[in-house]
């Protein structure tokens, strides 16, 4: 009975939804668990994509990948002197610099100006080793030097590659200073995590949450009501500054986020024209293909390429890791050598989506297309096998002193193409020898604070997921040693599988403080060579990521540089209400 009065409600919320109202419905696939966490502890794509919305840049990326002001007045560069380099006699870059200077007109939702002070307490809140932040790098080494009520100056030292590229973000210090205050004083010399981490999910909580939304946003609309497990709602912000071309009542007013886990029940309210749009978090890619054929003009179907990097995170640093060989890189290239990702490419996406080899996307300037192909090899792979000691057993498992080589394979539950993907790579590994069991999460205990980071507790063997990374960014950073989350960093850090190789460490360092364009590319080469000789995570395949919307909403677009299709949110609208079509999808 639940279930049908859930059903219900929906259809009759988007019954009201459309151009009639001026309002935009969207289907996704996951809820985030909070909204508007300003130090993204909760990094997940519909997470970022939902706070799109909410939250003002200083300055942002578009979708040719150039920079545009939002909080600043201009985009600060050499040429306008707002980005300096200090170099030191030897002409290496030894500091970096970034001067800011915040729109007059730029304010909260309260009507309270944005200042300076803001970005200080963002940072400083960034920095605090008891807050988990996924990386800290490059903020802790960043410093905010206030020159008037408008103006600051961040100064990375030692340098930052991409200093004026990035910038901080601003936290509404005069609603959130107090409760950090308290936070401060409840963890103040405690030393055990997991009670610091509760104290930070207080703290955060009363910001982030269906029962707590955000109390002030600086983007173009704020949250208004959030049902856990069915919508999320959000209304122009009328304080927010940038203005789109007629004015902004020729714009969408109201977005609603529509939660629809089962991708299955996603692509049905698609047919049926229940929602407008496609969350860049939604469809598979075969159905995304299925909706193409069936499109008939009532909406239209993207395949956006680039930016998503599928794979399988192998757990190395378990106790279970260690008797099964998962911490050695034999057993990984095995496993990897055992399935056929060519086929599974051409099976499942038509061989529209490239298989992988690196972690780097190809889209980016330091990819390199020449690390180790992994094709399938039944026959090197057994030979591994071999060497480490594995033999089948009388039911064809491999055998080791005693243990099974028999692993637990996750995912995020509801997606039908990787439940597909499982299936097909548990069989492939069967034929080897090596028994998977299949166990899938929701994305909200998948992504949580109990799982993927804590691998060290054997609560997994295989995570296949992806990450979006912008290709301009890269850095490798993603399979760096303090990247790998424990208690002592109070689980920051998205090196999952743990893997931590010292050539590939000094060399990461090394490329951070490279400014040659061509000497840092020679770093990179062999950092994707190391990575790719030890394969700490077994690649799968680069993604485009598919979604449709209707026709005549305009400016609801994305690229493998912006991301996401709230990058640009006040200008999303109705070509039919007078919206203007400045951003067309590629």
């Amino acid at each position: 009975m639940k279930k049908i009065l859930s059903l219900s409600a929906f259809l009759l919320g988007t019954a009201l939804a459309g151009p009639a109202n001026n309002s935009l419905v969207v289907g996704t696939s996951q809820e985030p668990p909070n909204v508007l966490d300003y130090w993204a502890t909760n990094n997940l794509a519909i997470s970022t994509e939902v706070n799109n919305y909410m939250a003002a840049a200083l300055i942002g990326i578009d979708n040719e990948g150039d920079l545009y002001p939002e909080i600043a007045a201009t985009v600060p560069t050499l040429a306008n002197g707002g980005y300096k380099v200090v170099k030191n006699a030897a002409g290496d870059v030894v500091r970096n610099s970034v001067t800011y200077t915040i729109r007059p007109d730029a304010k909260w939702s309260d009507g309270r100006a944005i200042t300076p002070a803001d970005f200080q307490f963002w940072l400083k809140v960034q920095n605090d080793e008891r807050v988990p932040v996924p990386d800290r790098d490059p903020w802790e080494n960043a410093k905010i030097t206030v020159a008037d009520k408008d103006t600051f100056t961040i100064t990375y030292d030692p340098p930052y590659l991409f200093a004026d590229q990035v910038s901080p973000s601003a936290a509404p210090a005069h609603i959130m200073n107090a409760a950090w205050n308290a936070f401060d004083a409840a963890t103040k010399n405690q030393k055990d995590a997991k009670a610091v981490n509760e104290q930070w999910t207080k703290f955060i909580g009363q910001f982030t949450t269906s029962r707590n939304l955000p109390k002030v946003v600086s983007g173009p609309f704020r949250p208004t009501s959030w049902r856990p497990g069915n919508s999320l709602s959000m209304t122009r912000n009328p304080n927010y500054w940038r203005k789109p071309q007629g004015g902004e009542d020729k714009y969408v007013q109201t977005v609603t986020y529509r939660f629809i886990p089962n991708t299955n029940t996603l692509k049905v309210n698609v047919l049926s024209g229940q929602i407008d749009a496609v969350s860049s978090v939604g469809l598979t890619f075969d159905q995304a293909l299925d909706l193409q054929r069936s499109a008939r003009n009532k909406f239209n179907v993207y395949f956006v390429p680039g930016a998503v990097w599928e794979h399988i995170d192998v757990n190395t640093r378990s106790p279970k890791a260690k008797d099964l060989d998962l911490d050695d890189p034999r057993m990984r290239q095995a496993l990897l050598l055992s399935i056929d990702r060519d086929a599974l490419v051409k099976a499942l996406f038509q061989g529209r989506q490239p298989v992988s080899n690196n972690f780097v996307n190809p889209l980016s300037r330091v990819y390199n297309e020449n690390v180790r192909d992994y094709n399938l090899n039944v026959a090197q792979a057994k030979q591994l096998f071999t060497q480490l000691g594995w033999k089948p057993g009388s039911d064809g498992i491999l055998e080791k002193g005693g243990k099974k080589l028999i692993l637990s394979f996750g995912t995020t539950a509801g997606n039908t193409t990787r439940e597909r993907v499982q299936q097909i790579l548990q069989n492939q590994w069967k034929q080897v020898g090596v028994q998977v069991n299949i166990q899938n999460y929701p994305a909200s205990v998948f992504f949580g604070p109990d799982f993927l980071s804590k691998g060290q507790e054997g609560k997994w063997d295989l995570a296949m997921y992806a990450w979006t990374a912008n290709p301009i960014f890269e850095q490798g950073d993603l399979f760096k040693a303090d990247g790998i989350p424990t208690a002592a960093n109070g689980y920051s850090g998205q090196n999952y599988s743990g893997w931590n190789n010292a050539e590939y460490n000094r060399l990461h360092k090394q490329a951070l403080t490279e400014f040659n364009l061509a000497d840092r590319i020679k770093l990179m080469d062999r950092m994707q060579t190391l990575w790719s000789n030890e394969v700490p995570s077994l690649p799968l395949y680069f993604r485009a990521n598919p979604y449709t919307k209707v026709p005549g909403l305009v400016n609801y677009t994305f690229s493998a540089y912006s991301l996401y299709p709230s990058w640009d949110a006040y200008r999303i609208g109705w070509a039919s209400r007078g919206a203007v079509e400045v951003n067309k999808q590629k």
